[in-house]
């Protein structure tokens, strides 16, 4: 009928309001986004955009539960709201639950068949469920809409290596660069697959391209000390972790690996 119309028009905070939450989103002050969303739910408790922004802040804050519960309740205003489904199935993964995730994200693409992310995302989940073949797939169907999507060559780069194929892995990473050339993390993915065929000078060179890119790149540093305790350099091997720690001071596995190689050391 006309006035549910009518209605309708009057459920979202007007624009300048709404702008200051998602300014406080885009800044990182999720905490603070979270309780101003939710005071001004009070006010426009049929808001979508207020449930989505509430689910973001809260799925920031590693409050998934909640993250879920917001996307609930903008999905019960708002059905065929496509990005809540992905924010959802986003929430769903981080929580550890691919399946789950893998749900939510056919019903964004059921709404919206044309969603280039959730194609690639839901690659993700399914190869965290351990399942490469149904992700690659997937990845494959994501360039077929976005055919410059460097995110979605790198992540089928992933899992190509772990279905055991590392040639095509190398490829896929390569086609990344092609689209990216400042892909730090394809580097440092190229690295990892030229390490495990054993070409261990090679794979340095991937790991310290990755680190011209992108200096503050923990990962990068900690692979190369890998490499280097395998060539049996254990002093630089540990200058390498010790970077990995500088810059990121909680890496539990960079410390893990001082101590091999100080165990190694005797």
């Amino acid at each position: 009928p006309q006035n549910e119309e009518a209605k309708n028009i009057y459920q979202e905070p007007p624009s300048e309001l709404l702008q200051s939450i998602i300014n406080l989103y885009n800044q990182g002050q999720l905490q603070q986004a979270l309780s101003e969303s939710n005071q001004m739910l009070e006010h426009f408790p049929n808001s979508v955009v207020l449930y989505n922004i509430s689910g973001a802040s809260n799925a920031g804050l590693m409050q998934f539960d909640a993250a879920i519960d917001s996307y609930k309740q903008a999905l019960k205003i708002k059905p065929d709201y496509a990005e809540a489904y992905y924010n959802m199935s986003v929430a769903l993964n981080d929580k550890g639950d691919p399946e789950a995730a893998i749900d939510s994200y056919k019903q964004a693409l059921k709404i919206k068949p044309d969603y280039a992310e959730a194609y690639n995302n839901m690659g993700v989940a399914m190869n965290d469920k351990g399942d490469p073949e149904a992700a690659i797939d997937s990845y494959k169907q994501a360039l077929k809409i976005k055919p410059d999507y460097a995110e979605a060559y790198n992540n089928m780069g992933v899992a190509m290596n772990d279905k055991g194929d590392p040639e095509a892995a190398i490829e896929s990473y390569k086609q990344a660069l092609m689209i990216k050339p400042d892909y730090a993390e394809a580097y440092n993915n190229i690295g990892i697959v030229l390490k495990d065929q054993g070409d261990l000078e090679a794979a340095i060179e991937s790991y310290k391209q990755a680190i011209n890119i992108k200096p503050d790149y923990a990962e990068a540093y900690n692979n190369i000390g890998i490499v280097l305790k395998d060539q049996g350099d254990l002093e630089a091997a540990i200058e390498s972790y010790k970077q990995a720690i500088n810059i990121k001071p909680d890496y539990a596995e960079a410390y893990n690996n001082i101590g091999n190689v100080l165990k190694d050391q005797g």
